[in-house]
């Protein structure tokens, strides 16, 4: 049975630093021909004689690793007894194979699975394989906040990706993906296995690319939403309710109207922050708001070490029209936004039930509002989301329902049907020429109501 070792992880990861384990003593400290540079965790799983290397003294890093290979490190790793006398069959390994208990002991104990007789031991192994096999593995929870850009709710292995983020085992790409369809190469694996075995391997840090949206957004137990004019979390289970920020922590706003908390109002946790949109300015004679401000506070409601203050105002640097920043996301550690290519007053005179589009434009900058980037115009429905409670008409805000987003791209519909935006390639496809007056996005599919008030269901 071959054993293996790792060298240099070969991607950059987007979260945090890769930490370097010294080597153990006793052993050589690189006895790999073909390995150059940091091989702390290499050294560390090979002083384990978990992994071993070639008769011709490489390692082959770069080779992707096969579901046997996979297997016979984590035997090692976690010292199972292979089953003596196994029972299972394989339709494609033989009882009498040198991989044959192996892989029966890590498929009865669960780790490692099969399907209809076969067991496939040189297929080569996935990213998202690999993240279920070691979750199974070292019996870690499932985790449901989405964490990468390419990992939605709908692909198999979501919750167990994000555990292994969650656990500091695996990050990502420097674009927020995880790519969890590419093969894992022998380096990575290891690499992967040693943060398992040993905290001191793990990664520095957690932060998801993913921001999560909503007029209530669930988290670990909590509801945030905004209530009573206050932003507040909920306790799911005590229902206790924590003030997070209220009318009292603003400062006066000089003469002119705005409302920053409104029961309705949509928020975006993005990790340990909140992204409140408001009205910045509101007309005193129409209540109709005119200018649009975004700003941001902690998911604990304490004081931002930044400013000294609960919240902060960000300010869009050198853009044109910021005065009508609308439909914000955050995707990949930066801000997007829409602004209208020309400015439209509304008033009481506006009539959403006219089937109008306006030429619109997603900029994208970082999160203090610096580095703004112009990233796709499109035409998009003049209508807007409801706000509960509001006796406001016509019904402007902050959000078209004409836009909606998810982890990795923009959808919205105008006067030739529903489209798809991709954040992650910039590549724009129709899905249907339904005239929409709403739409919804769920994990694998859009549902869109025509304008008689029919719906459809549409696949990403």
């Amino acid at each position: 049975m071959k054993k293996f070792t790792m060298a240099l992880v070969a991607f950059l990861l987007v979260f945090t630093i890769i930490p370097i384990a010294k080597a153990e003593t006793g052993r050589d400290s690189n006895p790999f021909s073909d390995l150059k540079g940091p091989n702390g965790d290499i050294i560390y799983l090979y002083n384990k004689n978990i992994i071993g290397g070639y008769p011709d003294g490489t390692f082959r890093p770069n080779e992707p690793i096969t579901r046997a290979q996979v297997a016979a490190m984590l035997v090692k790793a976690l010292d199972f007894k292979l089953i003596d006398k196994p029972t299972v069959q394989f339709k494609d390994v033989s009882n009498i194979s040198k991989h044959y208990q192996t892989l029966t002991t890590v498929s009865e104990l669960g780790i490692l699975r099969g399907e209809n007789g076969y067991m496939r031991p040189g297929e080569i192994t996935t990213r998202a394989q690999m993240a279920a096999i070691l979750r199974r593995a070292f019996e870690l929870p499932m985790d449901n906040q989405p964490t990468f850009v390419d990992v939605s709710p709908a692909n198999w292995a979501f919750k167990d990706i994000n555990s292994l983020a969650k656990n500091l085992i695996a990050g990502g790409y420097q674009d927020g993906t995880f790519k969890p369809g590419n093969p894992v190469t022998r380096s990575q694996f290891s690499s992967f296995l040693a943060r398992a075995l040993d905290d001191k391997m793990k990664l520095a840090g957690y932060r998801s690319a993913v921001s999560e949206k909503g007029v209530e957004v669930e988290r670990d137990g909590w509801i945030y939403t905004v209530k009573t004019n206050k932003l507040v979390k909920i306790n799911q289970k005590t229902k206790e309710e924590i003030i997070l920020l209220s009318e009292d922590d603003f400062s006066d706003s000089d003469g002119y109207v705005e409302q920053k908390l409104r029961n309705g109002f949509p928020i975006i946790l993005f990790n340990n922050q909140i992204f409140t949109p408001y009205w910045k300015e509101v007309d005193i004679k129409s209540g109709l708001p005119t200018d649009y401000g975004l700003m941001v506070s902690s998911i604990t409601g304490e004081k931002l070490s930044t400013t000294g203050d609960k919240y902060n105002d960000i300010t869009m640097y050198n853009l044109p029209n910021s005065n009508v920043i609308r439909n914000v996301t955050l995707h990949n550690f930066e801000i997007y936004f829409t602004i209208e290519k020309k400015v439209r007053q509304f008033d009481k005179g506006f009539n959403e039930e006219v089937n109008t589009d306006d030429m619109l434009i997603l900029y994208s900058a970082d999160q203090i509002g610096f580095g703004i980037k112009k990233v796709h115009e499109f035409d998009a429905r003049v209508i807007f989301d409801d706000i509960k409670g509001s006796k406001v008409k016509p019904n402007v805000n902050q959000n078209n329902k004409s836009i909606k987003y998810d982890s990795s791209a923009m959808y919205y519909f105008n006067k030739k049907g529903v489209f798809a935006y991709s954040m992650l390639n910039g590549k724009t496809k129709r899905l249907s020429t339904i005239q929409a007056q709403d739409m919804t996005v769920m994990d694998t599919e859009i549902i869109v109501e025509d304008s008689k008030g029919k719906k459809h269901i549409l696949k990403k």
